[in-house]
């Protein structure tokens, strides 16, 4: 039978041990998505473009890098903040 339940008796720390450890296993053998690889936190982005996090704010609200939403969490893209700054009038 397919969906045959079957009941363990464990104590708390094996069970966690045992969840967390096929967690990892799935967790590493997947590759990170090519985005995720290139997404960066607004510190990072600032860091990159060598501005302050308050200017690079200004630069979002005037157009010149996009911020992206993930839930609550904000992030910009490697990729276009470097094409960005290749593509700015000096």
């Amino acid at each position: 039978m397919e969906n045959e339940r079957v009941i363990i008796a464990t104590d708390k720390t094996t069970l966690k041990e045992v969840l967390n450890e096929l967690f990892y296993q799935k967790s590493e053998s997947k590759p990170l998505p090519e985005f995720e690889k290139d997404r960066l936190s607004k510190t990072q982005a600032a860091k990159l473009a060598g501005i302050s996090i308050p200017t690079l704010s200004r630069q979002v609200a005037k157009g010149k890098f996009k911020e992206y939403s993930l839930g609550r969490r904000k992030y910009f893209l490697k990729s276009e903040i470097i094409e960005s700054l290749r593509n700015q009038t000096l």
